[in-house]
């Protein structure tokens, strides 16, 4: 299974207040993923943001597989801003909700 994640910066308002986010195709809160017990999921990221990103899969264990990870200068180096990385998540025994996250260079906010 393959699935596409654009990120990019919009502007969004919630009780007055008008805040840049960074938003998952066009959305906040971010869109959900189904996979199933035993499945591989290829996720294309691009970064259409300002910042170098990383996406973080909690609960999900990447036995073999550390690339994919997410931790930004851990396990792999930042997407940057234009650019794309396409992360091979392995569902092994995990079973739940589980969820995903951003991992970003906030020295620059």
């Amino acid at each position: 299974m393959s699935t596409w994640i654009v990120l990019r910066e919009s502007n969004f308002t919630r009780l007055c207040d008008t805040k840049s986010l960074l938003t998952v195709n066009d959305s906040f809160p971010r869109p959900t993923i189904t996979v199933h017990r035993g499945d591989t999921v290829y996720v294309n990221v691009h970064n259409h943001g300002y910042y170098g990103v990383t996406i973080h899969w909690h609960g999900v264990k990447q036995s073999g597989n550390p690339w994919s990870d997410g931790p930004e200068y851990i396990t792999q180096c930042p997407i940057e801003p234009g650019s794309n990385f396409t992360y091979m998540v392995i569902f092994s025994t995990e079973e739940g909700t589980l969820w995903w996250h951003a991992h970003s260079d906030w020295t620059h906010c």
